[in-house]
């Protein structure tokens, strides 16, 4: 047992030094740059003008110097265009001495943004510093964020598509403010085939990820056979552009049902 307990403390000793040396090892080859990561997203809310953004680089080891790393648009890989869908607020990033991690500051511009994403792919250059052999490109994917709006969701609005052929493509709908703020209403007052059109209407009732519920405020009053129905429904709106599909909209009246109907409207 004497013997063991001898021989364990320098082999322990040795495993420890073993260990404290690997820790603090240090890189001292050759230094390079590259983006801190390959991909990110972005999105530039509806009504702000604009949206600042960072893009970070990072070092392999500290710089020795103070050190020059550049940015620049890979135009054949990108849909945005620079100048007028975003501007790069700094081309060019100076990395002091001792420090690793640079950043440059992007301006992701509303003008330019759609609800599509347009993709920008950016890339690394340093006049002292060779690139690595990873992570050169920074791919950013931005697109335009409408918020919860109720207030585009009046004035005249053309339809689109109507399966239960009420309207043709083209006619002319207005849409009008709901009784609640998170409703409006489509008015009947152009349908030639009912007997109520400057009563009834749909109300429409939209929840705050774009989901609406419809419902008709009273029936609507047909020619016979078809007579009086009434009309629920969902769908979507779009917080951009005002558009409204009820992609399912159902007539219930004594002469039978018809549902799974299209209604879709765009802004005139």
């Amino acid at each position: 047992m004497k013997i063991f307990k001898y021989l364990s403390i320098p082999i322990f000793a040795l495993m420890l030094s073993s260990c404290e040396s690997k820790d603090d090892a240090v890189y001292e080859g050759d230094n390079f740059v590259s983006f801190a990561a390959k991909s990110s997203e972005a999105t530039v809310v509806k009504g702000t003008t604009s949206k600042e953004v960072t893009l970070s680089y990072t070092t392999l080891s500290e710089a020795k110097a103070n050190t020059e790393v550049k940015i620049s648009v890979d135009t054949n890989n990108s849909t945005a265009v620079e100048g007028t869908d975003f501007k790069i607020i700094n081309a060019t990033d100076n990395l002091a001495a001792g420090q690793k991690v640079g950043s440059f500051r992007i301006q992701l511009l509303e003008s330019g943004a759609k609800e599509t994403p347009k993709v920008i792919t950016f890339k690394l250059s340093s006049p002292t510093v060779p690139g690595a052999i990873f992570n050169q490109t920074h791919v950013l994917k931005y697109s335009l964020e409408c918020p919860f709006n109720m207030s585009i969701f009046t004035g005249t609005y053309k339809v689109v598509t109507d399966t239960w052929e009420d309207y043709s493509p083209g006619a002319l709908i207005t849409v009008q403010p709901g009784p609640a703020a998170n409703q409006f209403k489509i008015l009947s007052t152009n349908n030639i085939y009912i007997s109520n059109p400057s009563t009834s209407y749909m109300l429409v009732t939209v929840q705050n990820n774009g989901n609406v519920t419809v419902a008709s405020n009273q029936p609507f009053l047909y020619d016979a056979p078809t007579g009086s129905m009434t009309l629920t429904g969902t769908g979507t709106v779009n917080f951009c552009t005002g558009g409204i599909n009820i992609s399912a909209l159902t007539f219930a009246g004594a002469a039978g049902t018809s549902s799974g109907n299209k209604f879709v409207l765009q802004k005139n």
